[in-house]
């Protein structure tokens, strides 16, 4: 909190870059912690090293105000996750394929340096224990590092500014991906801040010899002061960081897989299997064409349908004669939608609903004001319930939007029941039985 009133620019606190855990801060020799080639392993690398080493450790008072558990999606139980159930962040954890990459790439290191690590009283399980709780704590606290400027070039010409940009970007490369990342550290103090996307008035500084929190607007006496995440839905916050605030409520969306909208397209009469495959392929051609395609809030800046989505959709209900006129000038459709093509997204958006089952957004709503956000016991499930809650609403505005675009003349005339949601519990219903 500030305690006073602080002016725009001002320098909060500055942290040494030998203050920060990284790599080349760390007592564990680099010919170790360099075998992984990856930023985010090379820091839990670093990190097991440091806690194994505790009473000799620089970062020992580091590591007593670190978090020794975690609410992240990687550590809810089967259970837990169920109350999830028809979100696309549960297929996001990956907790096998990391369990195999903590297996195979650190367990081995450790193992062969077990008097460098100190790590003799450690099993296999014990290390990807540890691997866990350090890899949480990076993926909630740690801050990307860009590259200290030269001290020996004193050129600072617009085009050696964007040089050095570029140099930071390429500093180094994920060994798994291929893309550009830059290594991690774990700033002290800086990573204390909470986050939020439109209080945000301080950022980080990296300067030649520290890291400058500074403040990036006047701030008042008694106000919090927040770092910023990026502007993340609450499904997001709580796989990364393991909360859930109403403040990111208006970021929520709800992933369509091309797959789901393919098959939903089946049942348009021109479109068999052989021309639906011949237009996604198409689509893949031309370098259009996602896995899945994010659906915002309806207030939202840009609008709660992309416009990749609407390419997508505009290609599918088009006529076989205008698709293949397209293919042939090798042009794409349009992204504005056109009622074929709302007809389709909400059939889509029907669908995707069926697939949290049958609670309503009330019931839901009011399950949740019944469930304590502190008991440890019901935490999770509360943060889920806000999660869920959030989704639906987006189906629910997004399906809204598309009803009163189409006015009675569209899908007045078809629906099934008397609502969306609706509609929905019952395709759902069909569904389970």
């Amino acid at each position: 909190m500030a305690t006073q009133d602080i002016p725009e620019d001002e320098t909060l606190f500055e942290i040494p870059r030998t203050r920060i855990l990284t790599t080349t801060t760390s007592a564990l020799p680099s010919e170790i912690s360099d075998t992984l080639g990856d930023p985010w392993l090379s820091l839990i690398l670093v990190m097991i090293f440091e806690a194994q080493h505790y009473e000799n450790s620089n970062w020992s008072p580091y590591f007593d105000v670190m978090p020794a558990e975690f609410d992240t999606l990687m550590y809810w139980t089967e259970p837990e996750l169920k109350a999830l159930r028809g979100s696309a962040v549960v297929d996001k954890i990956g907790k096998e394929s990391v369990d195999k990459t903590f297996a195979e790439k650190i367990v081995p290191i450790v193992n062969r340096y077990r008097d460098e690590f100190n790590a003799h009283a450690l099993t296999d399980e014990d290390i990807v224990t540890l691997c866990h709780l350090f890899g949480s704590t990076i993926m909630a606290y740690a801050f990307d590092l860009e590259k200290p400027k030269d001290p020996n070039n004193n050129n600072n010409d617009d085009d050696d500014a964007d040089e050095e940009e570029q140099e930071n970007a390429n500093w180094e490369e994920d060994s798994i991906s291929g893309s550009a990342v830059m290594p991690k550290g774990m700033i002290p103090l800086a990573d204390m801040l909470n986050a939020n996307a439109d209080l945000n008035n301080a950022k980080p500084f990296h300067e030649d010899t520290a890291v400058v929190m500074k403040s990036i607007k006047a701030i008042k006496k008694g106000e919090q002061i927040y770092n910023d995440y990026g502007s993340l839905p609450r499904a997001d916050v709580l796989r990364r960081y393991g909360y859930v605030t109403e403040e990111y409520a208006k970021y929520d969306v709800v992933e369509l897989s091309t797959d789901l909208i393919a098959e939903v397209a089946k049942s348009l009469p021109a479109l068999d299997d052989r021309a639906l495959k011949s237009r996604l392929e198409y689509l893949d051609e031309q370098g259009v064409l996602d896995t899945a395609y994010d659906i915002s809030r309806v207030d939202s800046e840009d609008g709660p349908f992309p416009e990749e989505l609407g390419v997508l959709l505009n290609a599918l209900t088009t006529s076989k004669q205008d698709f293949e006129k397209m293919r042939k000038k090798e042009k794409l459709p349009k992204p504005e939608l056109t009622k074929e093509s709302l007809e389709l997204l909400f059939s889509v958006l029907l669908q995707r609903r069926a697939m949290y089952g049958l609670s309503s957004i009330a019931e839901d709503r009011a399950k949740l004001e019944s469930v304590s956000h502190i008991d440890h016991k019901t935490k999770r499930l509360a943060m889920a319930l806000q999660v869920i809650v959030g989704e639906k609403e987006v189906l629910q505005e997004a399906a809204t939007k598309i009803e009163s675009t189409l006015g009675s003349a569209g899908r007045g005339k078809k629906r099934k029941a008397d609502t969306f949601e609706d509609e929905a519990r019952d395709i759902a219903k069909k569904q389970k039985n």
